[in-house]
């Protein structure tokens, strides 16, 4: 990337709009605790930066790449400097897929999984020479998901668009304090440029869709993603169809991410 030309993020996160057992709000110091902000909310990047999100050797439109999560966990910590790649149950990783090539631009969708660590106490267990982990996670906040774009024009290595967010959807997020759970709702939680350049002017020479990009990245993440998901009354007129029983999942929430 062409190191000589910034891009300025803004950081945006709103506060927690709903909850399952309102765990953010039942103590003044849960209070404290879960009234988060950005740590930074501007931030300058060198184009540099973004080679956390481009592979290592050539790709065709449609290839995915795994993500190196210590050159990701940067542009998190323009949130929360607790932001880590290391997850404490889930699908762990961050993967990358082209999703659109001209001669000129190219336009890559990316998914991160990470959380962030609000606050750590000494682990009374903990001893020198022990495997065990000398501080302890006080409270973390488990996104769900994010979904990111980035737009590059190859010709000048400059990067055009970036944006980096939460999905907008209702539980999108867990908390976690001293053990106990929620799962809550965030409205809003994005790193967005403003952009030098959009991608509706740009005639693709390569392209899937970005519902295609996103199924991709999936699948990456969740070898069951596979499977073919059927709403209840179709499951029950293809059973009666084949004579084959019916395998019923019931979840509280999605389970293509890990926000529950």
């Amino acid at each position: 990337m062409n190191n000589s030309a910034s891009l300025e993020v803004h950081a945006h996160w709103d506060p927690i709009a709903d909850a399952t057992y309102n765990l953010h709000k039942d103590s003044p110091e849960n209070i404290v605790l879960f009234d988060l902000s950005p740590n930074e909310p501007v931030r300058e990047y060198k184009g540099n930066a973004f080679n956390a999100f481009l592979p290592a050797s050539t790709v065709a439109v449609g290839d995915v790449w795994e993500l190196d999560m210590d050159s990701v966990i940067p542009f998190l910590s323009q949130f929360h400097l607790g932001a880590t790649g290391k997850l404490r149950h889930g699908q762990k990783g961050a993967f990358a897929c082209l999703r659109a090539l001209s001669p000129d631009y190219a336009d890559i969708t990316f998914r991160i999984h990470a959380e962030f660590t609000l606050a750590t106490r000494p682990n009374p267990d903990w001893k020198p020479g022990s495997d065990r982990r000398r501080q302890v996670d006080l409270a973390r906040f488990i996104p769900s998901q994010y979904a990111g774009r980035l737009l590059i024009n190859l010709k000048t290595g400059v990067i055009c668009d970036f944006s980096l967010a939460l999905p907008p959807r209702n539980s999108n997020v867990d908390i976690n304090d001293f053990e106990y759970a929620d799962m809550v709702f965030v409205p809003r939680m994005e790193l967005l440029a403003t952009p030098t350049q959009t991608s509706d002017d740009i005639k693709w020479k390569d392209v899937i869709t970005p519902e295609a990009a996103r199924r991709r990245l999936e699948l990456k993440f969740y070898k069951f993603a596979e499977i073919d998901w059927l709403p209840l009354e179709d499951a029950v007129k293809k059973a009666e169809a084949t004579q084959r029983p019916i395998h019923a999942v019931l979840t509280w929430g999605p389970l293509v991410d890990e926000s529950c």
